[in-house]
């Protein structure tokens, strides 16, 4: 049994994912929340028992629930899906169906996690409330919803977007019906890689517009910025992006235009440093 006040949990990842050291800040940003995080470099290698490789820490009775990271490269091979799909199955039959197993998705859609690795709670890292999500997992309770206003658009950020890892998409979507002529807002001469269209929850960009607009200038509250956008349609399950490559600007606005071709009305802002 526990006796730490702090939930503490086991997490796996292979260690090819850790080289921008995002694993690492992920691990710490859990300790600073109040969850005691442990963890080691383990290499899903096929052929090679996984579970043999983390029995030891799972089965202790101080261990409240195991975490792996899901990305492009662990689900990439079939025989590793498999060596982790056996993995989670072993901490069931061992821990109880009750032991907490939480899939942290980096990268990744649910939509394209295998169904033998949802076996229990899915967590994005691209949810600003991942580490209330993963401490009320482990605690057996629903998460606490924030308390702040609720945005007019659903945003999220994709971090390794694509597989990539210096790059980011930022995805804006309605939270309810649809909507056209869609504008992103950014400070002038910002860099951009790509900007569309696509699935929400970190879906391909389609490269082709309809009725776009690019280039154009205005300001918003007296500093100038590069207005751009298109007239594909945007539901709860389409959403707009725009992609950076390195650096991400100060920030990114987001509204609509009243007419085809015409600029943005009043805009969502969302600072990014």
């Amino acid at each position: 049994m526990n006796n730490n006040p702090k939930p503490r949990v086991w997490i796996t990842y292979a260690w090819v994912d850790n080289e921008e050291g995002d694993f690492t800040y992920l691990v710490q940003e859990l300790n600073a929340y109040g969850v005691d995080a442990k963890y080691d470099k383990i290499a899903i290698i096929p052929g090679r028992d996984l579970w043999g490789q983390i029995a030891t820490e799972i089965t202790k009775g101080d261990i409240d629930g195991w975490a792996y990271l899901l990305t492009p490269n662990s689900l990439a091979s079939e025989p590793c899906r498999e060596e982790l799909a056996y993995a989670l199955s072993r901490a069931l039959s061992t821990r109880g169906r009750s032991f907490p197993l939480i899939g942290l998705l980096h990268g990744v859609r649910i939509q394209d996690v295998p169904p033998a690795l949802r076996v229990r709670l899915c967590v994005s890292l691209a949810n600003p409330n991942w580490k209330e999500e993963i401490k009320a997992g482990l605690e057996s309770r629903p998460p606490r919803v924030p308390s702040e206003p609720q945005t007019q658009y659903v945003w999220q950020i994709h971090e390794g977007y694509g597989g990539v890892s210096n790059s980011t998409a930022i995805e804006v979507r309605p939270r309810f019906g649809e909507i056209m002529y869609w504008r992103f807002a950014l400070p002038a001469s910002t860099p951009v890689a790509r900007w569309g269209h696509g699935p929400a929850g970190g879906g391909p960009i389609s490269s082709n517009h309809n009725q776009s607009i690019t280039g154009a200038t205005r300001e918003i509250n007296g500093a100038p910025i590069t207005y751009f956008g298109a007239g594909d349609r945007l539901s709860p399950g389409i959403s707009a992006y725009v992609v950076f490559n390195g650096a991400l600007p100060d920030f990114v606005a987001f509204g609509l235009a009243s007419e085809v071709f015409g600029p943005p009305g009043q805009m969502e802002i969302i600072p990014l440093r």
